[in-house]
């Protein structure tokens, strides 16, 4: 290293590009300007300096000059490094910001002006530096020590100012950039050849010069309220003073001040992000209604953001933990999770502690996944009380606390998504089953005659629709047909369903004729002691008679059935009768009528789901009905249902907001 001119107003010295740079580097331009300019002015230059050196020993890789210049203005610094061309005047917050590195924002931030030139591939960063504006009275200055030597109190009172920045330098720095700086005063204030900063949970040290060559460290544990928060290490190449071992705990206590602050920083960002992911979750998961769904959705959600793998097991009642699903940040990796859930015990052991009640555990060793050693976290899904699944969650390193804590948080809001999911598919799995009970597993084959029946639930899954049909041989090869719709939906809807249909299969096969077969069930939805329901009902009686197929008619407030003739006519059969379950056996009103059935012919029955389809004034109706049948002539009688079934629904672009059922036959020979 060279230095030229330490005595007059213009300084330069060069530097190797090694980590010892920056610091020397420093320690340049505190002698040069000391004395020669204000406190606050000195501290900007050796922070800028510190940041420029690095920045040029990083990336360009070459010898680094740095030149003070002292004037009665202020304090004008270049580094450099090489040769480089005339000056450039810039004013501070110039286009070249985006030319890189973290030292041009510091520069930008903190500089009176700055600028950059470019001569044949190298470059010069300079900066201006005014009077210190904080500087408000002159600074009570120690008395005079003896050539050569410097009294123990003034050295004290320096070593405690160089722990503590000014508030223009401090307010610019982030507090990471804080803790390098306090860093590189200490290496400053006692000579040291270099130092490290580990935190608790960052993954890698802060570090400030070298720490190498041979160099005895010294070490303090950085403790607040007994808690530890890291260590500092320095490094020196002779013993260490008292004063400066005193000096270095209370730059430890510094530094533990700074990483509490950028715990309480950082925890309450962390938490503001964490919170801004579980809305979106809950969101998520709130949408899913099964089961395997929901634990796949929470496998995609956590992988990336809280862990590397992720792995989602459902638990029965008994106990029993099933895996459904993993996921791996990188998809080729993904067998190897189910490989690693296979074969490691420990792993499978901790997984049944989860089922069984023992609560979330962060795993005391490693599992290897795809080659990679990872920090294993298991958290139960819990909903009152019930545990309904199992999360694994791996990565190469452990969580810190603010992801821990989002990871059992999502881990309890999935438990209630998987609850509610749970209870959706029983829900819908009692419906289907008490749906099917109400409607004929399957339409009995006639002899000369085609049968089809559709029928669809405006909510399916979610309550029992009040729409029904039935198809009865009797032993005599007579045939009954019926269709009903019971008003509302539910469990008290389905009851009166059932005992509806029940009771009409019981009575036509004891011999009722259809008239007396509704009255009776009149009666018995009027008995009915829980039921304030009411039904429609189209019940229709088939026998031979001779070469005509003959059918009895018979409507309880229902819709007429519709006769499609083999030619394409179309007419309405059946006289309109009343509601049942409304009117007194005296009051209600019930008319038989009889319709034949050439070959060729059809009958459509249907509920008012299908006819009254609406879109604001237009209703499909008997009309639309009618005109459909009429297109589909020559149709046997389930392209006839399916034709009814998509005209009705394709009437409106909207869901079906009605049930609907319908039940064809047609005479084939």
């Amino acid at each position: 290293m060279s230095v030229r001119g330490v005595d007059v107003p213009t300084a330069m010295m060069s530097f190797a590009p090694d980590a010892q740079a920056p610091r020397l580097a420093r320690r340049f331009v505190a002698d040069v300007l000391s004395g020669r300019t204000d406190d606050g002015s000195l501290e900007v230059a050796r922070l800028l300096v510190s940041e420029l050196v690095t920045n040029a020993v990083v990336h360009a890789a070459s010898a680094v000059e740095v030149e003070v210049v002292t004037e009665d203005a202020g304090v004008v610094v270049r580094v450099r490094d090489a040769d480089t061309g005339p000056l450039a005047s810039r004013a501070g917050g110039g286009t070249e910001l985006d030319e890189g590195g973290r030292g041009f924002m510091l520069v930008d931030r903190l500089a009176h002006t700055w600028g950059t030139e470019h001569s044949g591939g190298r470059k010069t960063v300079w900066f201006r530096l005014g009077p210190d504006d904080e500087a408000a009275v002159e600074p009570v200055r120690a008395p005079a020590a003896a050539p050569g030597a410097e009294p123990s109190l003034v050295r004290a009172q320096r070593l405690m100012r160089t722990l503590v920045m000014r508030p223009s330098v401090q307010v610019t720095l982030t507090l990471r950039e804080q803790m390098a700086e306090v860093l590189a005063r200490v290496l400053d204030a006692v000579g040291a050849r270099g130092a490290a900063l580990e935190l608790v949970g960052e993954p890698h040290p802060l570090l400030v010069g070298a720490m190498d060559g041979g160099a005895s460290l010294t070490s303090y544990e950085l403790v607040v309220d007994d808690r530890g928060f890291g260590e500092l290490s320095v490094a020196f190449t002779g013993p260490v003073a008292d004063e400066d071992a005193a000096f270095l705990r209370l730059a430890a206590d510094r530094l533990a001040l700074l990483a509490v602050e950028q715990g309480a920083t950082r925890s309450d960002s962390g938490r503001s992000a964490e919170q801004d992911f579980l809305s979106e979750t809950t969101e998520l998961l709130a949408g899913s209604t099964s089961v395997a769904l929901s634990l796949t959705l929470l496998t995609q959600i956590a992988v990336p953001r809280l862990a590397e793998w992720c792995a989602a097991l459902s638990v029965d009642d008994r106990g029993r933990a099933r895996r459904l699903t993993a996921n791996h940040r990188r998809e080729d990796r993904t067998d190897a999770v189910h490989d690693a859930l296979d074969t490691e015990r420990e792993l499978h052991q901790a997984i049944l502690g989860a089922a069984s009640g023992e609560g979330a555990q962060r795993l005391p060793f490693t599992v290897t996944v795809g080659g990679q050693r990872s920090h294993v976290v298991v958290l139960p899904l819990v909903s009152r009380s019930r545990i309904l699944g199992v999360l694994v969650l791996g990565g190469p390193e452990q969580l810190d606390p603010v992801t821990y804590m989002a990871a059992v948080e999502l881990a309890r809001r999935a438990g209630l998504a998987v609850e509610n999911a749970r209870l959706h598919e029983e829900q819908s799995a009692t419906v289907a089953a008490l749906q099917s009970s109400l409607l004929p597993a399957a339409l009995p084959d006639v002899a000369g005659l085609d049968l089809a029946a559709r029928y669809h639930s405006a909510s399916p899954g979610m309550s029992v629709g009040g729409d029904f049909y039935d198809a009865i041989v009797l032993d005599d090869d007579a045939l009954v047909l019926t269709i009903g719709d019971v008003c509302g939906k539910g469990a008290e809807a389905a009851a009166v369903t059932g005992m509806s249909r029940d009771l009409l299969r019981l009575l036509v096969q004891d011999g009722a004729e259809p008239v007396p077969a509704l009255r009776r069930l009149n009666r018995a939805l009027l008995e009915h002691p829980a039921s304030s329901r009411f039904c429609t009902i189209a019940l229709t009686s088939w026998r031979h008679d001779g070469d005509r197929l003959v059918a009895r008619v018979c409507l309880g407030g229902h819709p007429e059935p519709v006769v499609l003739r083999a030619d394409g006519r179309t007419e309405l059969v059946g006289e309109p009768g009343d509601l049942l379950g409304v009117l007194d056996e005296s009051a209600l009103e019930l008319h038989e009528a009889e319709v034949a059935l050439d070959v060729g012919d059809a009958m459509v029955l249907y509920t008012d789901g299908v006819t009254e389809r609406r879109d604001g004034r237009r209703m499909f109706g008997q009309y639309g009905l009618r005109k459909t049948l009429a297109g589909s002539v020559g149709s046997d009688a389930d392209a006839l249902a399916s034709a009814v079934e998509h005209a009705a629904e394709s009437f409106v672009s909207t869901d079906l907001r009605d049930d609907l059922a319908i039940l064809v036959i047609r005479r084939v020979s």
